[in-house]
């Protein structure tokens, strides 16, 4: 009798475990550095997702969430305020020089981590603390790889954005200087450039990355000595190392083009299978908007303070002359006052473009062509005017405007005129709103759950502690071999020498022939 309640005990106990997807607990080290907010939705969704799923996890972020309910989930957080206003400055540079300058302030965000007290006495060598993975945001810090060594855990990057060249060279992946996918540059490729650009393209593209190896990487190396010692291996070679980068880019919204097999690309794990709830009276301003209205939001980056004058008051003359009513996050007052306008500091973003689903009267989001915004655009079907501030948002808008579901004016172009003319275009020719429907259903349309797909790849790595097999080999050859620089080398040369050759015995020849002759 006690044999069979015991066999009956055993069965129910596995099937429990296996009916609620229990798993081995791991322990993770999460450290995402970058100081804006849109970023750390995605990284937020994915943590609370590992963590649900019964994982430990430690999370260094600017960005927490402060929720003491949560069970096994530490979070160190880090002050960036004082960095974080230099980022919108320094966005209104050229793209080459932004880059550099965003990896400068990189150094003194991996300084203030690697000097957080808490994060001390995580790193430090007699600390006896062991994880089973470590994910980072790979998108500056790269001093921050070595944690990966330090507990002898495998590397997981992440990113919010795009795919980097220095990210591409360092995998060994192919480097398209002049494909328009490529958007590390000061003026972006078109599609058919002459000889003349590419050449163009090509030298700021190998510069760059020679700067990001040359210059900021090497600084990167003296900051992990400083805190880690001398003996850490160079931090390139632990990126290389890395078993995965997991990528926030529907390829649906992107230039098609071959990457990287460790490059797992994912999407839309942010966006809430039902939207939020709106406040009262916003609900009820939508619900009053019978003639429809235009929801417009240039991110969390980019401030009131940000918008010229005269940049504002064009947008500000446009808005009071449209019959439909205007939602508007924006942080000051307004040189004069809209009366068909709705403005707040803050919106459930999700909750006003998801307000399609129950009343479908919004007919246009305007913002500046974030990562998350784009997708929460596409997701629920609303055309877009991007006007782009900084980074590659204008790379991800031309893309959506290639599309057909998108309008783009560039943020020094936003004249009254331009902007008058956009809007009425998109909301007169119902293609925008078709297209994005089109582009909304290809963006549901996945073969698997971008969320569970995420968590089955880390735990991949986990369980095989690593995995080096997806790694391509060739990108520990010099770079001039990996492209076979060497072999056209040696092949022009050739060429070059057997036509001077050629040349010569023309030569000689027409000389004997004419002497001959004389």
């Amino acid at each position: 009798m006690w044999k069979v309640i015991y066999k009956m005990f055993i069965v129910l106990s596995l099937w429990f475990l296996l009916a609620n997807d229990i798993t081995n607990a791991e322990r993770i080290l999460v450290i995402t550095p970058a100081p804006f907010y849109s970023h750390h939705v995605v990284f937020r969704a994915l943590c609370l997702a590992l963590n649900k799923r019964g994982h430990e996890l430690t999370v260094i972020t600017p960005q927490p969430i402060k929720d003491s309910t949560l069970k096994n989930y530490t979070e160190i957080g880090l002050d960036l305020h004082e960095i974080n206003k230099y980022y919108y400055l320094v966005s209104q540079l050229p793209m080459i020089e932004f880059l550099k300058f965003f990896w400068k302030l990189s150094h003194q965000v991996s300084i203030k981590i690697f000097e957080d007290l808490k994060f001390k006495e995580l790193y430090r060598h007699d600390s006896n603390e062991k994880f089973d993975a470590v994910i980072l945001e790979s998108l500056g810090c790269m001093s921050l790889s070595t944690m990966a060594y330090r507990f002898n855990a495998p590397l997981i990057g992440i990113i919010s954005v795009n795919i980097h060249n220095y990210h591409r060279y360092i995998f060994g992946s192919s480097i398209y200087p002049s494909h328009p996918s490529n958007w590390e540059f000061n003026i972006l490729p078109e599609e058919n450039p002459s000889i003349w650009q590419r050449l163009w393209n090509f030298i700021d593209t190998w510069c760059l990355i020679h700067y990001w190896i040359n210059n900021y990487i090497t600084v990167e190396q003296e900051i992990v000595k400083k805190y880690l010692g001398n003996d850490i291996p160079y931090i390139v070679d632990i990126m290389k190392n890395m078993s995965v980068m997991l990528v926030n880019e529907n390829p649906i919204l992107a230039y098609p083009r071959p990457e990287q097999p460790n490059a797992i690309f994912f999407n839309g794990i942010h966006i809430q299978k039902t939207p939020p709830s709106l406040p009262k009276d916003l609900g009820q301003f939508l619900d009053d908007a019978m003639e429809g209205f235009i929801y417009v939001s240039f991110g969390t980056i980019t401030t009131c303070h940000d918008l010229p004058k005269e940049t504002l008051k064009n947008i500000v003359e446009v808005f009071s002359k449209l019959p439909y009513k205007i939602v508007w996050k924006f942080d000051c007052e307004l040189p004069e006052k809209l009366d068909n306008a709705f403005i707040s500091e803050w919106f459930l973003q999700q909750g006003v473009l998801g307000k399609i689903k129950t009343h479908p009267n919004i007919k246009l989001f305007i913002y500046q062509g974030g990562a998350q915004s784009t997708e929460e655009a596409v997701h629920y079907a609303v055309p877009i005017l991007g006007i782009p501030t900084m980074s590659e948002q204008e790379n991800r808008v031309r893309r959506l405007v290639s599309l057909g579901a998108a309008i783009y004016i560039k943020f020094n172009e936003l004249t009254k005129e331009r902007l008058d003319s956009a809007i009425y275009q998109i909301l007169n020719d119902k293609s925008y709103k078709e297209k994005m429907m089109y582009l909304s259903s290809l963006f549901k349309n996945q073969p698997y759950n971008s969320t569970e797909n995420l968590i089955w790849w880390v735990e991949f790595v986990m369980r095989h502690k690593g995995v080096n097999h997806l790694r391509f080999s060739d990108s520990d050859k010099p770079w001039y071999q990996r492209y076979d620089i060497d072999i056209i080398a040696l092949l022009a040369t050739a060429l070059f020498i057997i036509e001077c050759v050629i040349a010569l015995t023309i030569i000689q020849i027409i000389r004997f022939t004419l002497n001959n002759i004389v």
